[in-house]
């Protein structure tokens, strides 16, 4: 049937072209619209996909006039994904100790190496899943997101089934997933304590002791060293952390170092040589030397007696005891550290200088050997010979001159704005230093800490401890 040209049907189209909406006057002459009139008047305007049959039919039999509808659904696209790796060891580690009711520290719920067996599964690597293409109500495909795959895992220590889909463990012992790199390593699991029957033990891996230390003994790991038991007056050297979960007792004859942190529930009477952070409930008279902070904490625990050194600050419970022993906590950096840094800026400087000068003679050398004939000319200049040798070794005093700069700007950095915090007791006896300003306590203080003004130390209250 015709319709009226005063009052035309309307289509309007929703966002992206996903849906068509109709509009459609009162036909002329009381007639009525057919479905097939409807489709007719939607294809004209180019509607062409997901035409709803039943809507139409609907405003056909309900005699809908002037009122809009939707009458087309665009099809969306199904979107994939893309390929990924299920892992199936643990990769969160527990570096924090828990706090009992008591206010004791459990330092055996730390946990910083995931162990597996040789054979086990440790990974499935799920293909991506290609998505489904759509279509809008005009007819034009609305692509889905072409969905990758991932490269094969790389590292070493582990093997790969034959479609490639799971990796398993080729051998025992410590896994890690680091830079896009799945390692299994070694690890030295004793099941007992260590002592003259298992001999000292020295490991490129990490170290897991299930018992005690006993004195005398000596254990060396390029990687992380776990003692569930208690040390005695041992020797611990540790390339990554160290992790006492029931403490050490020393007999001052017991050496700690390690190039990362020391976690402990306790160390009495021992050398402690840590790059990174010291995290224990108790320090006993030790002789402590810390590249980072040093978080005492825990209800009971507290630096009792020795030297705590820390260049990025200490928090603790408490300093000192009741009877005044003598306690030293120094945090920041020492003038020398300052008087080194300076110097060596200055040192880096002439060298660079003194290469330059040595560039330009060479320089002016070789221009001058160009000059002269090929029988003139030296095959080896023995000037050229020397500046060459003294050029080499200048730039290996550069080079060891810039990496102690470097360690030494580190330092500094970490030193800025170094502090003592105490959540409790200040004990007569105490003496605190921050860089080279140095404070005796006389009368007991409580919940203080100790900052640097200007060239000394000033204590003031604080009401928490982060």
């Amino acid at each position: 049937m015709s319709i009226s040209k005063e009052s035309k049907p309307e289509v309007r189209f929703g966002m992206n072209n996903m849906e068509a909406y109709l509009t459609v006057p009162i036909p002329p002459d009381g007639r009525e619209y057919s479905v097939r009139e409807l489709v007719s008047i939607l294809e004209t305007k180019g509607v062409k996909h997901g035409i709803d049959q039943e809507m139409l039919m609907r405003m056909v039999a309900e005699k809908t006039y002037h009122i809009e509808r939707r009458v087309a659904v665009g099809e969306q696209p199904v979107e994939g994904y893309d390929g990924y790796y299920e892992f199936l060891f643990n990769r969160e580690f527990n570096r924090t100790p828990k706090i009992l009711p008591d206010g004791a520290v459990d330092y055996h719920t730390i946990n910083l190496i995931a162990t597996v067996e040789a054979g086990e599964k440790i990974a499935i690597y799920h293909p991506c899943v290609q998505g489904k293409n759509g279509m809008n109500v005009k007819g034009v495909p609305v692509n889905a997101k072409r969905c990758k795959e991932l490269q094969p895992l790389r590292g070493k220590g582990f093997t790969r089934s034959d479609d490639g889909t799971e990796y398993f463990a080729e051998i025992s012992g410590k896994i890690d997933f680091i830079n896009d790199r799945l390692i299994v390593s070694p690890v030295y699991e004793i099941p007992t304590d260590v002592d003259m029957q298992t001999g000292n033990i020295n490991f490129n891996g990490d170290v897991v002791i299930h018992g005690k230390v006993k004195a005398g003994m000596s254990i060396q790991a390029s990687g992380t060293i776990t003692i569930d038991g208690i040390v005695e007056a041992a020797d611990l050297t540790a390339g990554k952390d160290i992790v006492l979960k029931s403490g050490l007792m020393g007999n001052s004859h017991a050496m700690l170092s390690t190039k990362q942190n020391l976690y402990a529930k306790f160390v009495e009477y021992a050398n402690i040589d840590v790059r990174g952070t010291i995290n224990a409930e108790s320090l006993l008279s030790c002789d402590v030397l810390c590249g980072e902070k040093v978080v005492i904490d825990g209800k009971h625990g507290g630096i009792v007696g020795g030297i705590v050194r820390a260049v990025g600050g200490v928090i603790t419970s408490s300093i000192g005891n009741d009877v005044e022993i003598h306690t030293d906590v120094m945090v920041g950096a020492e003038a020398d550290i300052y008087r080194r840094f300076k110097m060596l800026e200055q040192k880096i400087a002439n060298s660079k200088r003194q290469l330059e000068i040595i560039d330009e003679k060479i320089k002016e050398i070789d221009q001058e050997n160009a000059r002269k004939s090929v029988v003139e000319r030296p095959k080896s200049d023995p000037r050229k010979v020397s500046l060459l040798r003294s050029k080499i070794h200048e730039n290996s005093v550069l080079q060891e001159d810039q990496l102690e700069k470097e360690e030494l700007e580190n330092i500094i950095q970490r030193a800025d704005g170094a502090c003592i915090k105490v959540s409790g007791a200040v004990y007569p006896g105490t003496s605190v230093k921050i860089d080279e300003s140095r404070m005796e306590v006389k009368v007991e203080q409580f919940a203080v800490q100790f900052v640097k003004q200007v060239d000394k130390i000033r204590m003031e209250r604080v009401t928490g401890i982060d």
